[in-house]
């Protein structure tokens, strides 16, 4: 069944994974009500705004991101064998995590900010015994803060740059300066250019809204508690699985693993200042959770246990939007 349909590669998958994509993410995006918490991203504003009110456009855009992202995160997990198979397990558990939440299947920023985060694993893990790593170096930076730009909470991710050349590719102190300059150029470039066209509602100081106190008034609903339950015991599952597996994997493999914990570690601090909607919040964590879910799927042996997981991650999915209010 699903652990069947995705343990490898097929164009039966991937055309599986695109229908998804479009039924949740045009299909039922345009008839839910999203929930809207993005007046504190400027840039993120004034990027969609010639879009905002197009309808389908929008939503045909966003879902073909959505199926990019799948698509890319899968390309890393094989290309640079953080399993040992050319397993499409990340490309469904990274969708299903993204679309786990009523309210969330419209572009937000980070959605569109999760692309470079992306991205920045991507360039990340192949530094590992590069050769010439400066350009991959300088990409990673200036990734993280274009992702931060797009969504201004994300500043907290701009130390992997440092996480990983630590990991990864042990960098000289040429390495970290360069870091520094991608890190602060798009920045520089950014505020000189609102500064000289001087663009009503994208002055600099917008860009930290989210910090003032009283900025967090979303609140747990039931649907929230019960996804959290749910997610929460499968992650927790899948970690017991990854430590006691981790010391068989290859070199590569466990620093990749690594990172991604780092990912999680910074997360704790992100979910804190970040005001958005607990389904918003979590997108960055589904990058380090469907990877880490994948490895436990694929190296798990019992098949009705895991095509029991699926049919209940895909059966929670689709009720919470197709049968519960958002």
């Amino acid at each position: 069944m699903i652990v069947n349909l995705f343990r490898h590669t097929q164009a039966v998958s991937i055309i599986s994974l695109l229908a998804l994509c479009i039924f949740f993410w045009v299909g039922i995006s345009m008839h839910e009500v999203s929930i809207n918490d993005s007046s504190w991203n400027p840039l993120f504003k004034a990027l969609i705004n010639p879009i905002n009110n197009i309808h389908p456009l929008k939503e045909i855009l966003t879902a073909f991101l959505v199926f990019w992202q799948c698509l890319y995160i899968n390309k890393i997990v094989v290309a640079q064998k953080i399993t040992s198979t050319n397993s499409f397990y990340p490309a469904l558990f990274y969708f299903i995590l993204i679309s786990f939440w009523p309210g969330t299947l419209t572009l937000s920023s980070e959605l569109l900010a999760a692309s470079f985060i992306l991205i920045a694993l991507n360039k990340t893990i192949r530094t590992y015994l590069a050769v010439n790593t400066y350009s991959k170096i300088f990409k990673i930076g200036f990734s993280l803060s274009i992702a931060s730009l797009i969504h201004p909470p994300f500043f907290l991710f701009i130390p992997l740059t440092w996480v990983g050349m630590s990991i990864f590719s042990q960098g000289e102190m040429r390495h970290w300066i360069l870091s520094l300059l991608a890190i602060i150029s798009p920045w520089i470039i950014f505020l000189s250019f609102i500064c000289y066209c001087n663009i009503p509602g994208l002055q600099y100081d917008m860009f930290f809204t989210f910090l003032l106190p009283g900025s967090q008034s979303i609140q747990f609903n039931l649907i929230d508690r019960i996804n959290l339950i749910l997610l929460g015991g499968l992650f927790l599952i899948s970690m017991i699985e990854l430590f006691r597996s981790l010391n068989r994997k290859n070199i590569k493999a466990r620093k990749s693993y690594i990172f991604l914990l780092w990912i999680v570690v910074i997360f704790s601090v992100y979910n804190y200042i970040n005001p958005s909607y607990i389904g918003r919040k979590l997108l960055i964590l589904s990058i380090p959770f469907s990877i880490i879910l994948s490895n436990y799927f694929y190296y798990n042996k019992k098949s009705n246990w895991l095509n029991f997981v699926g049919i209940i991650l895909l059966s929670c999915l689709f009720i919470t939007h197709l049968y519960l209010p958002s």
